[in-house]
């Protein structure tokens, strides 16, 4: 049995203890909470994240320059800013604000 399992079987539990009212304001909340845990798992497997693969997880800080972005580029193996592009993905530009995160992989 996996996690997801597991929690998807929890959940079940909670279905039935809240069509009979059974703490159903704290059952709600907890299942909320669960069906999050299992949405953030998927991601989790999705992309191979893990203890084992994380190097680092920075929060992008307050730029301190008014409503900037960051940008992701491609440096094309230069120093020079005029050699730079910047990263697409999905046919869009790739623009991160304060407060995103990068995950690191090793």
């Amino acid at each position: 049995m996996t996690a997801k399992e597991f929690i998807a079987g929890e959940i079940d539990k909670l279905n039935d203890l809240i069509s009979r009212e059974v703490n159903k304001e704290s059952n709600l909340k907890l299942k909320k909470e669960l069906s999050e845990t299992i949405y953030l798992l998927s991601i989790l497997d999705n992309h191979q994240i893990n203890k084992k693969t994380i190097k680092t997880i920075l929060e992008l800080p307050d730029s301190n320059t008014g409503y900037s972005d960051y940008r992701i580029i491609n440096d094309c193996e230069s120093d020079n800013p005029d050699h730079w592009i910047e990263v697409n993905i999905h046919n869009e530009k790739l623009r991160l604000a304060e407060g995103d995160i990068i995950i690191k992989k090793k």
